[in-house]
């Protein structure tokens, strides 16, 4: 629970840049889509590249707090501090603002980077039963839920609530950035790193770069990568679109926040019966279902309508929540992967691991971010219009379920090829014991 609360940092950021920051700088700082687009897809492949080098640092630190908990006491403040700068743009004209954006996301992006790369790496380490895995990763997704209905909804709601406009969000963003600054103490207070094997002090920067593309060879690493980073694509688009779909096409604009609330709501009641359903039936085709879900749940969004009865809407939001639970799974699954890499090189790097995998994970939703960016003005989107035109309309709905679908379609496509089955990581399992055990008695 206390390692979780560390995730509220990761989450409200996820929410509140993928859902949030859009609408504010286009509607409120009047920022045009695609130089916003722009601006956040720069800020996402900037916090990427680092991610790797970052993962590396921590696998070498040594200190008596551990190697990956000092970064969460370091890093914590100046990223909320940058956090809360976010949203406190200047007046002034496009380019302005623009490059007040760019720079914000710069510094917050670092600061991220290393606080977040060190956080996903400890959560991988704390335990190396299967089941366990899979439980710890659906306590810390509660939270990682609880964030993103703050970072979410809650963030558009309390903006209002504060006023509205520039004021509403910059008071917001500050009290978000406390609440991180909380989860991120929480977690290097709460936690202690479990004894790591003596080969991971040992390793040049060359021998990174060589792990770096062993990992990339290791096919259980590279098909979950893949598929997770086509899925992430495709969520960003869905993420980015949320709130002009709520407000102009299902016509529930002051409610848009009581819905976001819903739905995550439902994904976070669905956890366990997602990890219990990992546990008896693997992690892989858990996963596989989850996707399948929501792909049919994305693509019937053409057909929502304004006038549907609200319970009617209200069903198929949180039926469409239960859903998507399972997308917390594919950390846990990396998780069995590093099992699988020790047993092959006698080695535990899951920081440079995990460099690798943030890195892709936010170009994927660079990508994302960036093509939402370009494509609103050719939906036939008019920032601060009070009602779109219903080619407008029809065209967003397709931008925020099909299109989305489809990059699911081919993420599910990628990951039911994944090799690492349950009972292929019990026996792995098995080696490392007998492995550690002899090498104990030796």
């Amino acid at each position: 629970m206390l390692y979780g609360a560390g995730e509220l940092a990761v989450s409200i950021r996820l929410a509140s840049l993928g859902i949030v920051l859009f609408p504010f700088y286009t509607d409120v700082a009047l920022l045009p889509p695609a130089l916003v687009g722009g601006a956040i897809a720069l800020g996402r492949i900037w916090d990427g590249l680092n991610d790797p080098v970052i993962g590396w640092l921590s696998d070498r630190t040594r200190t008596r707090f551990g190697r990956r908990r000092p970064y969460f006491v370091s890093m914590i403040l100046p990223l909320a501090i940058a956090y809360a700068a976010i949203w406190a743009p200047p007046v002034g004209d496009s380019s302005t603002v623009f490059w007040y954006l760019v720079g914000a996301l710069f510094f917050f992006d670092v600061f991220f980077g290393f606080y977040s790369t060190p956080y996903l790496a400890l959560g991988a380490e704390l335990s190396i039963d299967y089941a366990e895995r899979a439980r710890i990763v659906s306590t810390r997704a509660v939270f990682h839920n609880l964030g993103l209905l703050v970072g979410g909804g809650g963030f558009l709601a309390l903006a209002v609530a504060a006023g509205g406009g520039r004021e509403g969000y910059r008071i917001v963003g500050a009290a978000l950035a406390v609440v991180m600054l909380i989860g991120g103490l929480t977690a290097f207070f709460g936690t202690r790193e479990p004894e790591m094997p003596r080969d991971a002090e040992r390793g040049s920067f060359r021998l990174f770069l060589r792990d770096l593309l062993a990992a990339l060879r290791q096919r259980s690493f590279r098909i979950i990568l893949i598929g997770s980073a086509i899925l992430i694509t495709g969520s960003s688009i869905n993420q980015a679109f949320a709130v002009y779909v709520f407000r102009d096409a299902f016509g529930v604009g002051a409610e848009a926040p009581l819905m976001i609330a819903l739905y995550l709501l439902a994904a976070t009641i669905s956890f366990p019966g997602w990890a219990a359903a990992a546990t008896r039936f693997g992690k892989n085709l858990a996963f596989g279902v989850c996707i399948l879900l929501s792909i049919v749940f994305l693509s019937l969004s053409p057909v929502i309508d304004a006038s549907w009865p609200q319970w009617v809407f209200l069903a198929f939001i949180l039926v469409s929540g239960l859903s998507v639970g399972g997308f917390v799974l594919p950390v846990a699954i990396v998780a069995d992967v590093f099992d699988e890499d020790e047993l092959e090189s006698g080695r535990r790097r899951e920081g440079a691991y995990f460099g690798v995998w943030t890195l892709v994970m936010k170009l994927g939703s660079a990508v994302g971010i960036a093509l939402a960016g370009v494509l609103l003005p050719y939906l036939g989107y008019v920032p601060g219009a009070a009602q779109q035109t219903p080619e407008t309309i029809s065209m967003l709905k397709l931008a925020w379920g099909p299109v989305p679908a489809l990059f699911l379609l081919a993420a599910f496509l990628v990951v039911r090829r994944f090799p690492l089955s349950r009972e292929r990581h019990l026996e792995i399992q098995a080696a490392l014991r007998a492995r550690r055990e002899g090498t104990t008695q030796a």
